[in-house]
């Protein structure tokens, strides 16, 4: 279930992921608080360097990105990102992937 912000506001970025990249399996998850009203978010990284961010509490899917190399230190930390999720990171940053 989508929340009505991903459904109606990321299309465009749904279909690259869909179409292009593939959302791929989740390898990782973190739970983060960014003291939003609804609660915290679990935010699973997926094999192909996609961020997909659930409300913890309603697991509706808020939005999926696709990672940028430094957002994946900020979750793993420094050194301690897979190589190949760092590469594919840096190839859809390379792509501008990440500004849709």
């Amino acid at each position: 279930m989508n929340t009505i912000h991903y459904t109606n506001d990321r299309i465009d970025r749904e279909n690259l992921i869909k179409n292009v990249i593939g959302q791929g399996k989740v390898i990782k998850g973190f739970i983060v608080d960014r003291g939003h009203k609804n609660g915290k978010e679990a935010h699973m990284i997926t094999d192909t360097a996609i961020i997909l961010v659930y409300n913890y509490n309603s697991k509706k899917l808020v939005t999926k990105l696709i990672a940028r190399p430094n957002q994946l230190v900020r979750y793993f930390g420094k050194g301690k990102v897979p190589q190949d999720l760092w590469d594919l990171a840096y190839e859809h940053k390379r792509l501008g992937y990440n500004e849709i």
